[in-house]
């Protein structure tokens, strides 16, 4: 199942792309500039004696471009043409700096809804194998000493068959396997099942036992479903982020094949409550946005003894999500904070980053629980000395 872990390693990822946006977003912008101060080949004035003006305006309208954004001194005493192209540049930026905004973050709430998806298409896999099985069987000139068909008399197969709201779900969200699957999943049960001896021992079994066909069914699922490169590569092409959601989705599946009778056979929810844990995220991700300057603020008096290369923009952002839980989150523990955000540095920032993080978090939290800015409450008030 989906858990915080996992988002909060998710909403650093869609931050540091939303940066990577906004950098080219300003540049972009920038650049665009220079298209207010073409010359204009209507006029009986010669293009050359056009362009020594130009750029000169086009260079004072890029100098205040860049002061506004950097938010330094700015000299208003400047020709209306140069201020009035930079002024036009930095609005279209910042509209499409809140477009890439809203872009990134309604595609991360999706990215990690869509896991339940990919789950109900491994589901929709077996029972894909399954027929498969009965055409394999059917094709055959020469009878062999297994059936392959067999397989279709799986009772964990056939109560996942008959589960009503994999079907349902199934067509409400429009996953599926495609006919134009059909020939990729034939090779898959060709070239790998078929071949397989222990798939070939329980075709031998006339009349297996609820457990025999559990067994093969998790056999299946953690052999080929889960690990075979077929399936895998599948994915992968699929989704960028398949290495992380991959363990996701090994839970869930293991999971819904953790019973003791057909009956217990019901499918995973993609998290114990995903409307909290979605409200969670997306609101994670919007505090660090919406008080970037304050954090940044804090961050840089606690580093004052610390060298200021290490705060690379990877450092920066997970320290800044750090801040954003502890401040937000009153029902999380400060301790399960900083130590989430370690393991996060270590995995994707340099190979001190941990300590570093520690360091910082560890210092920050103390001086913001003394000044009343973190509070706890609850189960946040767990481990939090």
């Amino acid at each position: 199942m989906v858990n915080r872990r996992l988002l909060r390693t998710k909403a650093f990822q869609n931050l540091y792309a939303f940066r990577t946006a906004e950098r080219a977003d300003y540049q972009h912008y920038y650049d665009i500039i220079s298209d207010s101060f073409l010359p204009n080949l209507d006029l009986m004035i010669p293009k050359e004696e056009q362009i020594v003006k130009l750029d000169a305006l086009r260079k004072l309208s890029e100098t205040h471009y860049t002061e506004v954004f950097n938010k330094k001194d700015v000299n208003e005493d400047i020709p209306v043409e140069a201020k009035t192209a930079a002024k036009k540049s930095l609005l279209m930026y910042r509209d499409a700096v809140k477009r890439d905004r809203n872009k990134i973050m309604n595609a991360m709430v999706a990215e990690v809804e869509n896991i339940y998806n990919v789950y109900l298409k491994m589901l929709q896999l077996l029972l894909e194998i399954n027929e498969i099985a009965v055409w394999d069987e059917q094709r055959r000139l020469v009878e062999t000493d297994f059936r392959t068909s067999r397989l279709a008399n799986n009772s964990v197969l056939t109560a996942l068959k008959n589960l009503k709201n994999l079907e349902t779900e199934s067509i409400r969200k429009n996953v599926n396997w495609t006919t134009d699957d059909q020939n990729f999943l034939r090779k898959l049960f060709l070239d790998a099942i078929l071949p397989d001896t222990e798939f070939q021992s329980y075709l031998r079994i006339t009349k297996p036992t609820f457990a025999e066909d559990l067994t093969m069914v998790i056999y299946l699922v953690k052999t080929f479903i889960l690990k075979h490169h077929l399936i895998t590569d599948y994915f992968e092409e699929k989704d960028i982020n398949w290495g992380e959601n991959k363990e996701v989705l090994k839970s869930m599946m293991v999971k819904t094949f953790k019973i003791a009778s057909v009956e217990e056979l019901e499918l995973q929810p993609l998290a114990m409550n995903w409307e909290d844990d979605k409200v969670y995220f997306v609101d994670l991700f919007n505090y660090v946005l919406d008080n970037e300057e304050e954090y940044e603020k804090i961050i840089l008096d606690q580093t004052q003894n610390w060298e200021g290369d290490r705060l690379a923009m990877t450092d920066l952002l997970i320290l800044k999500l750090g801040l954003a839980e502890m401040i937000n989150f009153p029902s999380i523990p400060t301790k399960v904070s900083i130590n989430e955000y370690i393991e996060l540095a270590k995995n994707y920032s340099t190979p001190k980053s941990g300590q570093f993080i520690n360091g910082l978090l560890d210092g920050i939290s103390q001086k913001l629980q003394k000044e009343g800015i973190i509070r706890k409450s609850g189960r946040g008030l767990i481990d939090n000395k």
